[in-house]
């Protein structure tokens, strides 16, 4: 499938905003009940995830498979580090899409506007 979106960029964009605390995505991140967001982190599965992604105006639709082999080698823990913010596991189930992930921010983290 060929699309002239650059969907690591995308997911790259998307992250930075989660990290960043753009007070949009995170009242849209905190309507989703299968999410988890507090002060300290944002809670999230893989297949959640790809779900609230595929339902975002601008994120191109692709399959699941080829979601999350991007989200394992695209830099997200390199690019959102400038925030003071990590993906760390925080319920790991041995299987990726059962395991429980956070993007933690930095307790001094400040938005970055």
């Amino acid at each position: 499938m060929s699309t002239p979106i650059d969907i690591e960029a995308e997911l790259l964009r998307f992250f930075t905003q989660v990290a960043n605390k753009n007070p949009a995505q995170l009242n849209r991140l905190r309507a989703e009940k299968k999410f988890h967001l507090d002060a300290d982190r944002w809670c999230f599965t893989l297949p959640s995830l790809y779900a609230y992604l595929q339902r975002q105006e601008g994120f191109p639709e692709i399959e699941y498979k080829h979601f999350r082999k991007l989200i394992f080698n695209s830099p997200i823990n390199q690019t959102i580090e400038a925030y003071g913010a990590t993906i760390d596991i925080v319920d790991n189930q041995r299987k990726v899409d059962q395991s429980g992930y956070a993007l933690v921010w930095a307790q001094q983290q400040n938005s970055h506007e």
